[in-house]
C-alpha cells in the first residue's frame, strides 16, 4: 500500500510539471537585411534545437525559463518565457567576433587571423647572420623547417623541407612554394639571393590550407616573403651600411683518425681474433712480425710496406685527408641601403656583395647583388603604382661530383 502511494505522488508530480511546460515558437531574422537566420542555436536549459530555412524554431519550456539565441558571427540574445508562446527575436553581427572569420589571401593578414599552421619568423636574428643564405640562417626558427646542405659555400644545392621528412615530393620535387611581394616561384635561388636587410616580413605556411589558396604549387608549403619599400623618411635619405667577416671550420668536428701503423695493429688484431694468418690478408701492404700462435699472440712490429703489392705505380700513403681537403672559410658580406619616401611615395635601393672562400679546398662562391623597391600613391590612395626589381650575379665553384 506505501508503495503503491509513492507511485501515485510521483504521477501526480510528473503530471503537474509537464503541465507547466509549453511549446514556445518563433522566427528569428537578422538586424541587417532582417532576412530568417536558418541555424541559429536555441536553448532552454538542456533542451537545444535549431532554426529551419525560414528561421523558424519551436522548443519546449514553462514559464520564467529563459531562451538563449547563439550563431556565429552574431551577438548572443536571450529572452525570458512569460504568458507569450510566439516570439520574433533579432539578431546582430558582432563586430569584434566577424574579426576571427579567416579570409582567403594570406599576404596582407594578421598571424591572429590565421587558423593553419603558420610561422611568424623573427628577421632580427637572421639579419645579423653572416652565412649570405637567407634560407639557411632560418634554420632551427621554425619548427619542422629543415634545411639539406650538401656543403658547398652557399647551399644553392641543398633541399629545403617545410615539414621535416614528412614533406611528400610531388613529381619528384619537394621544393616549397616563394611568394615574394606576391610573385610566386619555386626556384630556391631566388629567395637565397636576397638580402636579409630588405626583407620586412617573412610567414611560412605549412599546412594544407595553403593549397585552397596557391594551388598544388603549395603541397610542401609555402613562404611568404615581404620586402621593404622605404617606408616615410619625411623625405630624407637614410642609408645603412652592414658590413661583417666571419670564419668557419670544421676542426671541431672532425674525427680522431688512425695512422697507417696503427690501422695495421687494427687489422693484425682483427686477423688474430678470427684466426686468420694476417699476411694473408694484408700481406700487399704490411709485414707482420709476430709469434704466430693464436693461443698466445704477441705483435713485436708492424712494417708499412713502401707499395701495395709491390706495384712501383701506387705508393702506400700516410695521409691525413682531412687536413688535406678542409681548410678555414673566410665570409666577407657587405651591404648598403638607401631609402627615402613621404606620405605618398617611398623606395628602397640596395646593393650587397658577398664572398665565401669554403671549407673544403677548391669550392667558393661570390655574389653581387642589388635590388630597386618603389611605391607612389595616387588619387587619395585609389591608384598604386610600383617597382619592384632584383639582380644578381653570383660565381660559384661547386663541390666535386666524383673523381677523375
Amino acid at each position: 500500500m506505501r508503495k503503491l502511494s509513492c507511485l501515485i505522488v510521483l504521477l501526480l508530480i510528473a503530471v503537474i510539471t509537464n503541465a507547466q511546460l509549453k511549446q514556445v515558437s518563433g522566427t528569428v531574422t537578422g538586424k541587417t537585411g532582417g532576412k530568417p537566420l536558418a541555424g541559429v542555436t536555441v536553448q532552454s536549459g538542456t533542451t537545444v534545437t535549431v532554426t529551419n530555412a525560414a528561421g523558424a524554431f519551436s522548443i519546449q519550456a514553462k514559464k520564467g525559463d529563459k531562451i538563449t539565441f547563439t550563431s556565429t558571427g552574431l551577438k548572443p540574445s536571450t529572452l525570458s518565457v512569460g504568458d507569450e508562446n510566439n516570439f520574433s527575436v533579432i539578431l546582430e553581427e558582432d563586430q569584434q567576433a566577424l574579426g576571427e572569420v579567416v579570409v582567403v589571401g594570406y599576404t596582407s593578414q594578421r598571424k591572429k587571423d590565421l587558423t593553419g599552421a603558420v610561422a611568424i619568423v623573427d628577421l632580427t636574428p637572421v639579419k645579423n647572420n653572416s652565412s649570405g643564405n637567407t634560407m639557411q640562417a632560418l634554420q632551427g626558427r621554425v619548427a619542422g623547417l629543415y634545411i639539406e646542405k650538401d656543403g658547398s659555400p652557399n647551399g644553392s644545392n641543398g633541399r629545403i623541407l617545410i615539414r621535416g621528412s614528412n614533406t611528400l615530393p610531388p613529381e619528384n620535387r619537394s621544393t616549397p612554394l616563394y611568394i615574394i611581394d606576391g610573385i610566386a616561384t619555386d626556384r630556391p635561388e631566388v629567395f637565397q639571393n636576397m638580402d636579409p636587410a630588405t626583407i620586412a616580413s617573412m610567414q611560412v605556411l605549412k599546412d594544407a590550407s595553403a593549397a585552397s589558396i596557391y594551388g598544388a604549387r603549395a603541397s610542401n608549403g609555402v613562404i611568404i616573403v615581404t620586402t621593404k619599400n622605404g617606408g616615410n623618411t619625411n623625405s630624407k635619405v637614410n642609408f645603412q651600411l652592414n658590413s661583417s667577416v666571419s670564419t668557419q671550420s670544421e676542426k671541431s668536428m672532425r674525427f680522431k683518425m688512425l695512422s697507417s701503423i696503427d690501422r695495421g695493429r687494427a687489422l693484425w688484431q682483427a686477423s688474430v681474433n678470427d684466426r686468420q694468418d694476417p699476411g694473408d690478408g694484408y700481406g700487399e701492404i704490411y709485414d707482420f712480425d709476430w709469434n704466430n700462435n693464436f693461443d698466445n699472440p704477441v705483435l713485436n712490429s708492424v712494417t708499412l710496406k713502401p707499395f701495395v703489392g709491390g706495384d712501383q705505380n701506387t705508393p702506400a700513403g700516410n695521409t691525413d685527408w682531412q687536413s688535406v681537403m678542409y681548410k678555414t672559410g673566410i665570409v666577407t658580406n657587405t651591404s648598403l641601403t638607401a631609402s627615402a619616401g613621404n606620405k605618398n611615395s617611398s623606395v628602397e635601393i640596395n646593393i650587397g656583395y658577398l664572398k665565401n672562400t669554403g671549407m673544403l679546398r677548391y669550392t667558393g662562391y661570390k655574389r653581387l647583388s642589388g635590388s630597386i623597391n618603389a611605391i607612389t600613391r595616387s588619387f587619395n590612395d585609389k591608384v598604386t603604382f610600383g617597382l619592384n626589381l632584383r639582380i644578381a650575379n653570383s660565381d660559384e665553384t661547386l663541390t666535386a661530383r666524383d673523381l677523375g
